[in-house]
């Protein structure tokens, strides 16, 4: 059973999200004593608090994280109606940004024959949307999304949750994620063997106690040896 990540791994989330913020920042640009490049910077590490902080939680608590986000970002006492208003702006963007990664479909498809399946923080209605969207479903027999189940990412509850549902002895399962500690890591310390994605090239050559690939078209000749 080979299991992947969703964002930054299959689906291109950092370029939706730089769209749907630099739209949002042209939008509400009075707002704001500062550059483009400089609100990036401060739109990223918002967002990355809130989505951590919300991931033990369950559907419900999106709503409020995403108003607790525009209040930061605007320094302001935003009304319920007015953060929503304001939130859409971005979302709207970043959805009709989604894109796989060129080696996306290219990789599952060499992995025809094998069972597949994604394990991915985030909120069930929008992850499956992205799913839905895309056209991976066809891909994939099992999906575990966060805060569907109450847990996440990195506890290793998810990842054998996820080899229980897809009844399959988690020593077995593969898991393909672009984040070492939180995908390739923790997926292995829970009993996979983690592969982590560096699409980024951080990778300095050291030893980080997994295998290490810079793209998907690289997984299914490392899955022979592995």
């Amino acid at each position: 059973m080979i299991f992947f990540d969703l964002d930054d791994t299959l689906l291109d989330h950092e370029t939706a999200a730089r769209a749907g913020a630099a739209l949002f920042f042209s939008n509400f640009r009075p707002h704001f004593d500062e550059d483009l490049e400089s609100f990036l910077s401060r739109w990223n590490t918002v967002s990355e608090k809130y989505f951590q902080s919300g991931e033990e939680g369950r559907e419900l608590n999106h709503t409020q994280s995403r108003r607790a986000r525009m209040r930061e970002v605007f320094f302001e006492p935003l009304s319920d109606e007015e953060a929503d208003a304001r939130f859409r702006v971005y979302v709207k963007t970043y959805e009709e940004n989604w894109r796989l990664f060129p080696d996306t479909l290219p990789c599952l498809r060499a992995l025809d024959g094998h069972k597949l399946g994604l394990i991915t923080n985030g909120v069930g209605e929008q992850q499956r949307s992205k799913i839905r969207m895309l056209d991976l479903g066809p891909y994939l027999s099992t999906v575990v999304i966060s805060r569907e189940v109450d847990c996440a990412k990195p506890d290793k509850a998810i990842f054998e949750l996820a080899a229980r549902e897809a009844r399959t002895d988690i020593k077995d399962c593969v898991y393909v994620g672009d984040r070492l500690q939180v995908d390739a890591l923790a997926s292995q310390k829970a009993g996979m063997r983690g592969i982590w994605l560096d699409r980024k090239n951080q990778w300095g050559g050291q030893e980080v106690g997994v295998p290490v690939i810079r793209k998907l078209n690289e997984l299914s000749s490392l899955l022979q040896n592995y």
